[in-house]
C-alpha cells in the first residue's frame, strides 16, 4: 500500500518545523552570550576618558571658584574685626554716649597674656583722666572664644560677636604708645593673618 500524498506532506512539514525549532533555539542561545574582551576594553577606555574630563573640569573651573569664595569670606570677617577695633582705638568709646568731651576717652590699655586687648574709657560725672578699670569707667575687652572675636563690655556685662572664623588673637605692646594686634583667620583651606598697628591717642 502506497503512502498517501497527504501523509508525506504532513511528515515533511513536521521535519521542517523541527528544523526551524532547532535553528531558532540555537540562534537564541547564541544571542545570550556575554561581553567580548574588545567591548570591555572600549568601555573601560571610554570611562577613563570621562573621568579625566570631569577631573579637568573640576580643577579648571569649580575648585578655583570655591577658593575665591573662601578668600572673600576671610576678607569680609577681617574687615569687620578691623572696623570694630579701629572705632574703639580711635580715642573715645564707639558706643552712642552723651556727656562732656573728656568723658569716655581712652585712658588705659592692657594686653593680658598677649591674648586679649583691654581698653579703659573714662567715665563718671567728673572724669578723672585715669584708668580705674572699674565703674564708673567703661572697660572693653577683645578676646577669641570658639573661633569668634568677642567684644565684651565688662561693666555692662554684654558681649558682641565682632567676627567669625578667627583662629588666634595676639596683642603685643611695641612701646612708645604703640600696640600690634595680630589676627589669624582660618576658613576651610584658607588661613590668613592680618596685623594692625595702633597708637594710643
Amino acid at each position: 500500500m502506497k503512502p498517501c500524498l497527504k501523509d508525506t506532506y504532513y511528515k515533511k512539514s513536521l521535519a521542517r518545523m523541527s528544523l526551524l525549532r532547532i535553528l531558532t533555539n540555537s540562534s537564541t542561545s547564541h544571542s545570550r552570550r556575554g561581553f567580548t574582551l574588545l567591548e570591555t576594553t572600549i568601555v573601560s577606555a571610554f570611562m577613563g576618558f570621562l573621568a579625566v574630563l570631569i577631573s579637568t573640569t573640576w580643577s579648571a573651573f569649580i575648585r578655583p571658584t570655591a577658593v575665591v569664595a573662601q578668600r572673600c569670606r576671610v576678607a569680609q570677617e577681617a574687615n569687620l574685626a578691623v572696623a570694630s577695633l579701629t572705632r574703639d582705638l580711635a580715642g573715645s568709646l564707639a558706643d552712642n554716649q552723651t556727656g562732656t568731651k573728656a568723658k569716655f576717652q581712652v585712658v588705659g590699655r592692657m594686653q593680658p597674656d598677649n591674648s586679649q586687648l583691654r581698653l579703659c574709657f573714662d567715665g563718671g560725672t567728673t572724669p578723672n583722666g585715669t584708668a580705674d578699670w572699674a565703674d564708673p569707667d567703661t572697660v572693653i575687652t577683645y578676646y577669641v572664644d570658639s573661633n569668634q572675636l568677642i567684644r565684651w563690655d565688662e561693666i555692662a556685662g554684654t558681649t558682641f560677636t565682632v567676627a567669625k572664623d578667627v583662629d588666634n588673637l595676639y596683642v603685643e605692646d611695641l612701646g612708645s604708645g604703640e600696640v600690634n594686634i595680630r589676627l589669624t583667620f582660618h576658613f576651610r583651606s584658607i588661613t590668613q593673618t592680618y596685623n594692625l598697628i595702633a597708637r594710643d591717642p
